[in-house]
């Protein structure tokens, strides 16, 4: 599916910035499966400087220096992008999850070393009981890894209730479990903990979901902002594959991936070092939208 993309973010300052430094996770990842045919970020005021590298998860990373004064400002990447994401063949032909565990583990001397570095707690995702017992109707004995994943996916969808207005980014993590409430963010992280909580690799991933449905379709919840799901490690063969709980999906070529790492804090869109500018509102705009707008 190729895609045009423009995610557009704009503050307002109650007071002029003098300078400012922005770092952001904008451009989507190049994969296997996802094709980048343009990429170009924009804004206003104009960078005085743009510098363009990776971060340690090999996401790009783009760094912008602002030295105009300013009260106003608007970033804004505009991309097109071809997905085609990989089926994930049978899940009950997976391995079952203990032993992908113990391949991460590998007493102590972990083989999988890349994927080992998403079983450990995180900024945003520490260890609670609470989450190994909320996890574990999913993962009985000997369950293959991938089933047992996309239950858990389906039961977070089923159990917790879509309320933009419940939580921000600074709700802690059992706060979200208690309430049964949030956002994309908060389901992919309780998703995360409760992987993490089994001793299995989580990542969390930021992108974007197809905002507009094919015709007879929902409307899934997340288009029109940034997204966020889960990227669980099933073993060596069958590698990383992606859920989304806030939709109940095995992840397709409906999603744009942009950035993984190990929580939100990692992969964050925006984020920056203001002089001046006292209080700020924001807003954000995404449209991903196919090419072909009868597909």
């Amino acid at each position: 599916m190729l895609y045009e993309l423009s995610h557009r973010t704009s503050y307002a300052y109650a007071s002029p910035v003098d300078l400012a430094w922005h770092s952001l996770h904008l451009k989507a990842r190049s994969l296997p499966f996802q094709k980048i045919h343009s990429a170009e970020i924009v804004s206003a005021p104009r960078a005085a400087e743009l510098r363009e590298t990776f971060d340690h998860f090999g996401n790009a990373l783009t760094f912008l220096l602002l030295k105009e004064t300013h009260d106003h400002f608007i970033v804004e990447v505009r991309s097109r992008i071809d997905v085609a994401y990989p089926s994930i063949g049978d899940p009950a032909s997976s391995l079952p999850w203990e032993e992908v565990r113990d391949l991460l583990w590998n007493d102590g001397f972990p083989s999988f070393v890349e994927a080992h570095e998403f079983v450990h707690r995180s900024p945003l995702i520490a260890g609670h009981p609470e989450l190994l017992e909320y996890a574990r109707p999913s993962f009985a004995a000997g369950r293959p890894i991938m089933e047992a994943a996309i239950d858990l996916t389906h039961r977070i969808k089923r159990d917790f209730a879509y309320d933009p207005d419940a939580t921000d980014i600074s709700t802690p993590l059992l706060q979200v479990l208690k309430l049964r409430r949030g956002v994309c963010q908060d389901f992919a992280h309780v998703q995360i903990g409760c992987l993490r909580s089994l001793g299995l690799a989580g990542r969390y991933i930021s992108g974007y979901l197809r905002t507009r449905p094919r015709p007879g379709q929902e409307a899934l919840r997340g288009a029109d902002a940034s997204h966020a799901w889960v990227s669980v490690w099933c073993g060596a063969q069958a590698g990383w594959i992606d859920v989304d709980p806030t939709n109940d999906l095995v992840v397709s070529d409906q999603h744009v991936l942009v950035a993984w790492g190990r929580d939100f804090s990692d992969v964050s869109p925006v984020r920056g070092v203001i002089l001046g500018g006292g209080h700020h509102t924001f807003g954000v705009a995404v449209d991903l939208k196919p090419v072909d707008a009868n597909s």
